[in-house]
């Protein structure tokens, strides 16, 4: 009996561990693939998509496509998964034509509902003294920009090329006694 009940606590110990969130990317993986299927064989609403416009700045691009393209792949975008199945670049914009993979939002925010529970950390306001506030609406992140400025010198020297020798004058080495004998 008491090997039984350290047996269940042990499997209940390394659940709690790491079960439970091999458990989570198990269901996200088959909610993954299932969705996909019904993608690759054009099982969902075309009237259901959803077109999301992704700034971006790429000046090196020449030729920008002019109609979507079939490209499938995953999203997150403000806490909730979607799977885009139609994609197009500009040069000035990413358009995407997603739909919203409810099933798979709903794994993640349960998951993240059951890592809050078990911490021990409080869960009020991150900004309660107010020591640091954004500086603007739009701002996410402060990534200062370095710049550099490099020096060109006037006046450059000029290039000799000097021919390399490719032969040797002599060969061979002196050796100041004469080599071991072989033995066999």
């Amino acid at each position: 009996m008491k090997r039984f009940l350290v047996i269940v606590l042990l499997c209940a110990h390394l659940f709690n561990a790491g079960g439970y969130l091999l458990l989570q990317r198990y269901q996200e993986y088959r909610t993954d693939k299932r969705m996909n299927e019904l993608l690759s064989q054009n099982l969902y609403n075309p009237n259901a998509l959803i077109e999301v416009k992704i700034a971006q700045h790429l000046p090196g691009i020449t030729e920008t496509w002019g109609d979507y393209k079939n490209i499938d792949g995953q999203v997150q975008l403000k806490n909730a998964c979607y799977n885009y199945v139609k994609l197009k670049v500009t040069r000035d914009t990413l358009y995407l034509m997603v739909i919203q993979n409810y099933e798979k939002t709903r794994l993640i925010k349960k998951n993240i509902i059951y890592a809050k529970h078990i911490n021990d950390i409080p869960q009020g306001d991150k900004n309660q003294d107010g020591s640091t506030e954004k500086a603007g609406s739009d701002v996410k992140y402060n990534a200062p920009v370095d710049t550099y400025q490099f020096a060109a010198f006037e006046e450059l020297a000029p290039l000799t090329i000097k021919p390399v020798k490719t032969g040797l004058s002599d060969p061979f080495i002196s050796v100041g006694g004469q080599p071991p004998e072989f033995l066999g």
